[in-house]
């Protein structure tokens, strides 16, 4: 009995001292769960926050009151750009320049119409009208398209020569979705340049630069319709590039026709089918070149494209809307290739070059100065090899232009300028 009395009044501290230890956790708990409600409880709220309170200051709440807002819809960034800044940054030099000249800038349609022969069946009977058909001749319409710009209010459009090359309807389409029957003011198939004509009030029309103080690397924009007939759209397209290069000269056949490419700007924005007659822009928006071609492996754009010079053009433009076509071209000079004979008799070291073996009288040549005996080493900066590298050089010029001229004069060098005149 004792045993059992004492072991009874022991049992009782034991329990009390294992309760402890679950006491103090559940304290604790107690403790930390007050903590954290009372930093959640601002959360927690059943408000939703307004815009403004997001830390735009002074910015009213876009959320009606009294309208719950969803919360992909109140959601907003934690960090806020400054809208105003951003949108003032993109609107660069080059959009500016986009935005000038592509109200200018047109789609053209060029249509042959080309006879071909076929049958015409007297009933539609599917098995027995084709044995009851009569041969006929009819017009079929081949279009095909390009690219222009509009050049002065009064309606000029300057595109390739090529793209409009046989075509017996012209159609020019603006930027607005109209589309005006136009007129063939005249080409210039040498220089691969020619001008339409069309009427329509509020005509935009592209501000035209200067390509003689290009620089290579600055900025150049191509603007046109690559897509021609496959979308119905007659905004232009725009790339972006640089020019690449100066200077560079080029002569093709096409048919019966040469054409010569002078000064050429190279760009490396994309020159796609369709763009051809389309404006190459600087980062000042004025037109410096005409796009014209591209030398390409595949077919496509490999960043080799080139424009006319509009210097050039403006002479083009010029000649043809005043004119109607390009004036032949009088120098009044006669030159011919030196022999091995002609080079020991006359004591000319360097057989590179022409001699002059004729000077008509009052003609530019004589006005410059020229005489026979003169040997032309350069024009116009480039070296002369023969009569044939001179005759290309010349091609393509027109009437007025200036010509400069290395000669050599009984062994001294001496350099004329020669204006040339129309002929007869």
């Amino acid at each position: 009995m004792d045993s059992l009395l004492g072991s009874s009044q022991a049992n009782p501290p034991t329990r009390r001292r294992r309760l402890i230890p679950y006491l103090i956790i559940a304290l604790v708990s107690l403790v930390l769960g007050g903590v954290v409600m009372v930093i959640l409880i601002p959360y927690v709220s059943t408000s939703r926050p307004s815009w403004s309170s997001y830390g735009d200051v002074g910015a009213p709440s876009l959320r009606p009151e009294g309208r719950s807002t969803p919360d992909i819809l109140a959601a907003r960034p934690a960090v806020m750009v400054a809208t105003d800044e951003v949108s003032q940054s993109r609107r660069t030099a080059l959009v500016k320049a986009v935005e000038q000249v592509s109200p200018a800038v047109v789609s053209i349609i060029a249509t042959q119409f080309v006879r071909q022969r076929g049958f015409t069946t007297l009933f539609d009977d599917p098995i027995f009208g084709r044995f009851l058909a009569i041969p006929r001749e009819y017009l079929q319409e081949v279009p095909s398209s390009g690219s222009g710009v509009v050049i002065s209010r009064e309606g000029y459009v300057l595109t390739n020569a090529h793209v409009i090359q046989n075509a017996q309807r012209i159609r020019v389409v603006l930027t607005d979705g109209r589309t005006l029957e136009s007129r063939l003011i005249g080409t210039n198939e040498t220089a691969d340049l020619a001008v339409l004509k069309v009427n329509a009030d509020g005509l935009a029309f592209a501000p035209l630069g200067r390509s003689s103080d290009l620089m290579v690397g600055e900025w150049a924009i191509a603007i046109g319709n690559p897509l021609g007939l496959a979308l119905d759209d007659a905004k232009p397209a725009v790339t972006v590039g640089v020019v690449s290069a100066v200077g560079r000269d080029f002569s093709r056949e096409s048919g019966d026709s040469q054409a010569v490419y002078r000064d050429m700007i190279q760009t490396d924005a994309a020159i796609n089918p369709g763009n051809s007659g389309g404006p190459l822009v600087n980062a000042a928006g004025e037109v410096i070149g005409i796009n014209t071609f591209i030398i390409s492996e595949s077919g496509g754009s490999e960043g080799i494209g080139f424009a006319i010079p509009i210097d050039h053009a403006k002479k083009v433009v010029g000649e043809l809307i005043k004119f109607g076509k390009p004036r032949e071209v009088w120098t009044g000079l006669s030159v011919m290739n030196i022999s091995w004979l002609l080079a020991e008799n006359l004591g000319i070291r360097d057989r590179r070059g022409v001699l002059i073996n004729g000077v008509a009288r009052n003609s530019p040549a004589a006005r410059a100065g020229l005489r026979v005996m003169d040997v032309i080493r350069e024009v116009n900066g480039k070296r002369i090899q023969n009569r044939d590298n001179l005759e290309e050089t010349l091609y393509g010029t027109l009437v007025g232009d200036d010509i400069r001229l290395l000669i050599e004069r009984a062994g001294r060098p001496m350099t004329v300028t020669l204006r040339t005149e129309e002929g007869s």
